[in-house]
């Protein structure tokens, strides 16, 4: 307790004094600035869980067309149609938001608490994660945190007056919906992911989404309409119908006025989608899983029977390249 009536510069003095650290105490630069870089570490690391888990929790709904089933409808979608690649292309319209696109989500994905290695992450996940050998280092030394996401399952019931009705408000004539489409539940499902955070970016990785449909409901067809409703060409939309459902649902529709360009490149085995964002415009939510936010890239691709994807705003094109290709394992393909 200050007594009041003491001297207010003395009772400063006084506390001051006490916080004089002992005699044999010594300045030490080189270690404050250890502790000082550790801590900054720190809290870069738990910024980018904050991100992370944001992004765990919006990027695994990848779908702009057909959405996640429960386990509720999953014993009447015996269709499954898995990952082969992630595919983009772009919209010649700014938004493609549409009401009878929304999608119910049904099992939340949340990021979980940070583990100790990747034993934890794989009895966690239920598969063996893949890292390069430098990031299985940093997990293992801390300078790398890992966790677990999900699982994930979202799910949509198509109405083929609101499909009529968006054809209508786009303009588009000569297109049939069939009325037996009214009420039907398309699904997808993504399962838990590994999250590695460490000091360049975030790297992702998860066993291969499916989209699920009811037996002979053709997807196909049902793509085609949709991907002219979000703004396609008839031409572009008929031949990409059979590209979304090969893409297992990892599949961007990209705004015509996002800022992020996107091209195929090639790995080892395989190719990748990298997106870039020169710009300052936060773009994530544009086209979800695979658009970048402001001055970052995002490099997707599909292999050793995962889904991957790399974020980073500080990596070369050349370094992410290097990094997909020195994940442990590729020989085994």
């Amino acid at each position: 307790m200050v007594d009041m009536n003491k001297d207010t510069s003395e009772w400063v003095r006084e506390r001051f004094a006490e916080l004089a650290p002992a005699p044999a105490w010594q300045p030490n630069p080189d270690v404050g600035l250890i502790h000082l870089r550790s801590h900054e570490r720190m809290v870069k690391r738990r910024h980018r869980f904050q991100r992370t888990a944001f992004i765990a929790v919006f990027g695994a709904c990848v779908l702009a067309l057909a959405a996640p089933t429960t386990r509720g409808i999953a014993l009447h979608l015996l269709n499954r149609f898995y990952l082969r690649n992630p595919e983009a292309i772009r919209s010649s319209l700014p938004e493609i938001g549409l009401p009878l696109f929304k999608v119910e989500v049904t099992r939340q994905a949340t990021l979980g608490r940070p583990l100790f290695g990747l034993a934890d992450a794989q009895h966690e996940a239920g598969f063996d994660p893949r890292l390069p050998p430098t990031l299985a280092a940093e997990v293992v030394s801390g300078l790398a945190v890992a966790s677990v996401a999900g699982p994930f399952d979202v799910r949509q019931k198509i109405s083929v007056n609101d499909l009529r009705a968006a054809l209508q408000k786009r303009g588009i004539e000569g297109v049939r919906v069939p009325q037996n489409w009214d009420g039907v539940e398309t699904g997808f499902h993504m399962g838990p992911s590994v999250v590695v955070v460490f000091l360049d970016g975030w790297f992702v990785q998860s066993l291969p989404p499916a989209i699920l449909t009811p037996p002979g409901f053709p997807m196909t067809d049902f793509t085609e309409i949709a991907l002219r409703i979000l703004g396609v060409g008839p031409s572009e939309a008929r031949n990409s119908r059979a590209m979304f459902v090969e893409s297992g649902g990892v599949f961007a529709i990209v705004p015509s006025d996002a800022k992020s360009s996107f091209r195929e490149v090639s790995l080892k085995f395989g190719r990748a989608l990298l997106f870039e964002n020169d710009t300052d415009q936060d773009e994530y939510l544009t086209c979800s899983f695979f658009c970048p936010g402001p001055h970052q890239r995002v490099l997707t691709w599909a292999a050793l029977g995962l889904l991957f994807q790399l974020r980073s705003g500080t990596m070369t094109v050349e370094q992410m390249l290097d990094f997909a290709n020195s994940i442990s394992g590729w020989h085994s393909n």
